[in-house]
């Protein structure tokens, strides 16, 4: 009987601690729905994408391409993050001006 209490306890206790532990989720938009979103070099979509960390990394890549170039890179960490926050991606554009008006060119 004893014995029988004592897993009870240990398999409730073991249960609380992997419920407080939930993975962590961060999600990743992009307004341009031209740019490519990469997570750790791998292409994870377009507009709005989703991960999870593994319990063993804490980092992640996010790397941004349109039209085959690189527009944006920026490592993210898990610490101090809320769970399914929401990170909005600014790729930033070099606008050069024509002398002739005052068009805006992208890059």
């Amino acid at each position: 009987m004893k014995r029988k209490v004592l897993k009870l306890i240990i398999a409730g206790t073991l249960t609380m601690l992997f419920a407080c532990v939930s993975p962590t989720r961060l999600n990743f938009s992009c307004d341009d729905p031209t740019v490519e979103i990469y997570i750790d070099g791998e292409y994870a979509g377009k507009a709005l994408v989703s991960y999870v960390f593994p319990n063993s990394k804490q980092d992640v890549v996010v790397s941004c391409y349109e039209d085959g170039k690189e527009v944006y890179h920026r490592t993210f960490s898990k610490e101090g993050r809320v769970n399914n926050e929401l990170i909005d991606l600014q790729i930033e554009r070099n606008l050069q001006y024509s002398s002739g008006g005052r068009k805006a060119k992208t890059n």
